[in-house]
């Protein structure tokens, strides 16, 4: 895996660095108006490794508006092995957002009922995504997933109830394997809703308590669950005395499977009031994305956290005071982190109108939520009352985002909201009207299709709340409720997993069309097995990629608990790879490059495996503790594109695999939030290394106007300035008023660009050092801008979805005529970089003058090149074989196919990709001679490394 730019913060790379932030001190209350509000949500979030155990007595509320038979049904029917079944209990429940302080969607009852002696029911049904369950005396609860669209009557499911299966195991200490017995276990059953999501949107399984099971484990550790449906399932394990572990997925039926415990963690310290004097009584909250822990200061304002190892913002509420540690607070298994002190002072508050955008009419009732910064799970939840006003207090200093919904209204999301002590931050809320898209599908030969599934996506994932709807006979389809922007049209045959995606722009208000051709589809298939022949050791992915396309438009399906697997995608050449999904990107040598045709079938016999030069990586903070969820990547040493990438779970550590790097030295490095750290080099052969990561820097300052006009609020960019490495880390913050504090930001050097609302824009550079406080003053003078027009250096023609950074600042991606327009740029010199997929990066120098803009004209850009001294490949095993995986766009190597064989490189057997890269690279502009061997035939290439 090998990205040229890695853009922190933006959402370009799909592995995204977590930024924890300060959080609110107290979330029981909200400071509400009477005038402007009509309710507010508090929300306390407990600490928990998972989801509540379900118990006999919960049973799921039902919809607060019944189904009508008028919005349509769900046929549901259920059988078992001898055919239909009569009499078993069906439920309907439909998936709805996440209430205030869960990252989880809720759930309510839809429809109940028994089968009918055809083993039939229908429930109506309103378009929207349900789960639906059948239970029957002795058998196992079956369970389906499914999604009623729109333009659809009745949608058919059929659930097959099977005997209960069991799964079994120890609960243990991590360290040192002792019993740890009666430790609270809880299984839930993954869905397709949250495996549909990209990793890093994923926030567990969840499903209604009455479908969950619980069992807790015995004197000797010892636990098992029974009569379980056959499946995947997300395992959730308690014990006093120990942080909350979750083993993301487990395959059931299964034995033996050994549970592991790490001990808690404490964070201690002290509330203060604003004159110093001790505050007992105050309550004090440390806060992850997974929740709160909160206990009461004693009498000298002391407190004890008892939480799970991880990262953690520290705040205190008294009265109507709060207070925050600064910072996030960091600790390990079995670690105290002591003398944490709180100074309590006036509490901040978010205030605004939210209005239409178009006609500026209030809007009433509109739902706002309050959350951290980077998280999906709100804090507070208010409605905007009389005048579309709404107001949330009692906040702590911090950064939050907020989202704003209405119905019949485009959602919208303002993040990296920075409140200062005692802050009243004012906003102004502006919800557009959606737009609509209507289109129609054909075939290959432009006839139209009916019944196929089109939804509206967003680039690099689902769109939040968006529904599918069915073509008509005359293949026709319409969207409604489409947000503003570009997005994607998506259009599926029924029981297909392939997509096929058409972007389109989107006006408020307006209507959109799009033409969508679904060509033939074939059926790949066959088995996984692990190095050796035996059953993968744990759960897998299967990937198809189209030979040449963007890995977003990828197919993934689970593969079964017997390594068998599955899907229907267009005709076609792919790659296609298996992964154990415990280690995402660690198995991406081994793969098979097929052609299939329309109507035809493929069988691929896909193999899994350990690294063979796996390298643990621990990652530890400043203050030692484990380094929850930091990024870890790795390349050939004196190289700088990633070529290994993961994450670190909750004990700060991860297996890179280096198998596929050809150099006999690694560069490996980390980040996490500000904090960093780098090893330049590595012996390949290590099995082992810690990594520790140095301080981030904070980061304060004003903002005043070089005319002596008063600031009261301005956006923030804080970016590292970028070098040969080519990789960009960006910040963006919004203040109420003059002044502005960042915290956890990388130690390095960096621009500060400061922009109000009205244009007047500023920056100002400095070099932060490690664990180090600086203060800046930024003046702000008119601001200038640039513009032109991005084309292909060979054809000139305009390209298409690129885009142009000036220091952290980025432009709109490029339309169809390639144009581009940054506004509102600082003063003075700017280093313009233009980057587009499979292009090479270019960089220009400006100088802007106040209030001007400048025309750049056409900016050509050529194909990305290729490294000096090599051909522009990537390698992949097949079996025992090494296979050419990928060609850069730039290469010249006329001849040459994704899926050659490749026997030897100049005269030098090549045995696995390690050895591949390291005969491929040569002097610059020698002779390759390439011997291969394509669909069984030999074939012998000559290229030119790239000068």
């Amino acid at each position: 895996m090998s990205r040229k730019v890695f853009v922190a913060l933006a959402g370009l790379a799909l592995a995204l660095v977590l930024v924890f932030v300060w959080l609110r001190a107290g979330v029981r209350s909200a400071t509400v108006r009477e005038d402007s509000t009509t309710a507010s949500t508090p929300v306390r979030t407990p600490m928990s490794g998972g989801p509540r155990a379900s118990r006999q007595d919960v049973a799921t509320a039902s919809v607060e508006q019944p189904m009508r038979e008028a919005d349509g049904a769900l046929r549901v029917e259920v059988a078992t092995a001898r055919g239909p079944h009569a009499g078993a209990e069906v439920t309907l429940y439909l998936r709805g957002p996440a209430v205030a302080g869960s990252r989880l969607p809720s759930w309510r009852v839809a429809g109940q009922g028994p089968t009918d002696a055809a083993g039939v029911i229908v429930l109506p049904a309103r378009p929207g995504p349900y789960l639906v369950t059948a239970r029957a005396e002795g058998l196992a609860l079956a369970r389906a997933e499914v999604t009623r669209p729109h333009g659809q009557t009745l949608t058919p499911v059929r659930l097959l109830l099977e005997p209960g299966v069991s799964l079994s195991g120890l609960t243990v200490e991590r360290a040192g394997g002792a019993v740890v017995p009666l430790v609270e276990l809880t299984l839930t059953p993954h869905t397709g809703f949250e495996d549909a999501l990209p990793a890093f949107l994923q926030t567990g399984a969840s499903v209604p308590e009455e479908a969950r099971h619980e069992a807790n484990s015995d004197a000797r550790g010892v636990f098992q669950f029974q009569g379980l449906a056959r499946g995947e399932y997300q395992l959730d394990a308690r014990a006093p005395g120990h942080a909350p572990r979750r083993i993301a997925r487990v395959h059931v039926p299964s034995t033996d499977w050994r549970v592991e415990l790490e001990g808690s963690a404490f964070i201690e310290g002290f509330v203060t009031r604003e004159d110093g004097r001790p505050a007992p009584g105050a309550r004090v909250s440390a806060w992850s994305e997974d929740g709160a822990v909160e206990v009461e200061a004693g009498e000298s304002g002391g407190f004890s956290l008892d939480v799970p190892p991880g990262s953690f913002q520290v705040t205190a509420r008294h009265e109507d005071a709060t207070g925050s540690a600064g910072g996030a607070v960091v600790v390990g298994p079995g670690m105290t982190v002591k003398d944490v002190r709180i100074r309590l002072g006036i509490a901040a508050s978010l205030v605004g109108v939210v209005r239409r955008k178009d006609s500026g009419e209030a809007i009433v009732g509109a739902t706002v939520g309050v959350r951290p910064h980077a998280d999906r799970a709100d804090l507070l939840q208010a409605r905007s009352g009389s005048e579309g006003r709404f107001e949330v207090g009692g906040l702590a200093p911090g950064t939050y985002d907020v989202q704003v919904r209405a119905p019949g209204f485009q959602s919208l999301t303002r993040t990296g909201l920075g409140l200062l002590a005692g802050q009243r931050f004012e906003m102004l809320l502006e919800l557009a009207a959606p737009g609509r898209v209507e289109g129609m599908v054909v075939d290959g030969a432009e006839a139209p299709l009916a019944g196929v599934s089109v939804v509206v996506q967003l680039k690099w994932r689902p769109l939040a709340d968006a529904l599918p709807t069915v073509t008509d006979a005359q293949g026709r389809f319409v969207l409604e409720d489409v947000p503003e922007g570009t997005v994607y049209v998506a259009a599926r045959r029924p029981g297909s997993e392939d997509l096929v995606r058409q972007p389109v722009r989107v006006d408020a208000g307006k209507t959109a069309t799009a033409r969508l051709k679904l060509l033939g589809e074939g059926v790949l298939e066959g088995t996984v097995r692990m190095t050796g022949g035996r059953l993968p050791s744990g759960p897998v992915t299967v990937t198809a990629q189209r030979v040449g396309a963007a890995a977003s438009e990828s197919v993934d399906v689970p593969a079964k608990p017997d390594g068998t697997w599955s899907m229907r995608v267009s005709a076609g050449r792919y790659q296609v790879v298996a992964w154990l999904s415990a280690l995402r990107f660690q198995n991406g040598e081994q793969q098979q490059v097929v052609e299939l045709e329309a109507g035809g079938r493929r069988h691929v016999d896909l193999e899994v495996g350990e690294p063979k030069k796996p390298l643990q990586v621990t990652v530890l903070e400043p203050n030692g503790a484990p380094s929850v969820r930091a990024t870890v990547m790795a390349t050939e040493a004196g190289r700088t594109d990633i070529q290994a990438e993961e994450m670190t779970d909750a004990s700060g550590q991860v297996v890179l695999s280096l198998d596929g790097l050809g150099s006999e030295s690694v560069r490996v490095w980390s980040t996490n939030g500000g904090r960093q750290g780098e090893v330049a080099r590595v012996p390949s052969s290590q099995k082992a290394l810690t990594l520790p990561l140095q301080p981030g820097a904070r980061l304060r300052g004003t903002v005043r106007s070089a005319g002596g006009r008063e600031v009261r609020g301005f956006n923030l960019t804080v970016t590292a300035a970028r070098g040969e490495d080519d990789f960009l880390s960006s910040q963006e913050r919004q203040f109420s008023g003059d002044a502005f504090t960042v915290e956890d930001v990388f130690p390095t050097r960096i621009t500060a660009t400061a922009t109000l609302p009205d244009g007047r824009a500023g920056a100002v550079d400095v070099t932060l050092a490690s664990g180090s406080e600086s203060t800046m003053d930024v003046v702000v003078d008119a601001g200038g801008g640039v513009s032109g027009r991005l084309v292909d250096a060979r054809t000139g023609e305009p390209l298409a979805g690129a885009f142009v950074d000036a220091d952290g600042i980025r432009s709109p991606t490029t339309g169809a005529d390639g144009r581009f327009e940054l506004k509102d740029l600082a003063p003075g010199a700017h280093r313009l970089t233009a980057w587009s997929r499979g292009r090479e990066l270019v960089d220009r120098q400006v100088t802007l003058a106040s209030g001007k803009t400048q025309a750049l004209g056409d900016w050509r850009l050529g194909l990305q090149r290729v490294e000096s001294g090599r051909l522009g490949l990537s390698f992949a095993m097949t079996g025992k074989d090494v296979i050419v995986s990928a060609i850069l766009e730039g290469a010249q190597v006329a001849g040459l196919q994704v899926g050659d064989v490749v026997r030897s490189i100049d005269g030098a057997v090549v045995l696995d990709t390690g050895e591949a890269r390291r005969r491929e690279l040569g002097t610059p502009g020698s002779p390759a001679v390439l011997s291969l061997h394509r669909a069984g035939q030999p074939l012998s290439l000559t290229f030119m490394r790239a000068r």
